[in-house]
């Protein structure tokens, strides 16, 4: 009886030592699963982001006048030429 008794405990003793084993060799595999999951939701909210920035930008396109439209035209025009032909400041202290 003592010789199974031993046995026994030998035999929970490896059984407790696999299941050990296990759970520390699923631990990477739970961790990078995760962190897919975490990026699979991360771009599913930069795409509804992105979404809504393209409906904003041809609700804005469709609601604009060619009133207004020449306007911001003319405008950014002035822009580029006001760039081109001022000098670059520089500091005294360079």
């Amino acid at each position: 009886m003592a010789d199974d008794s031993s046995e026994i405990v030998r035999e929970m003793a490896e059984s407790v030592a696999a299941t050990n084993l296990k759970v520390l060799a699923d631990g990477p595999a739970f961790n990078i699963n995760l962190a897919m999951a975490n990026a699979v939701s991360a771009q599913q909210q930069m795409n509804q982001i992105a979404l809504a920035i393209t409906s904003k930008a041809a609700e804005s396109i469709i609601n604009t006048s060619p009133s207004e439209g020449l306007a911001a035209v003319g405008a950014g025009m002035q822009l580029v030429k006001a760039g081109q032909t001022t000098p670059p400041v520089y500091s005294e202290n360079v």
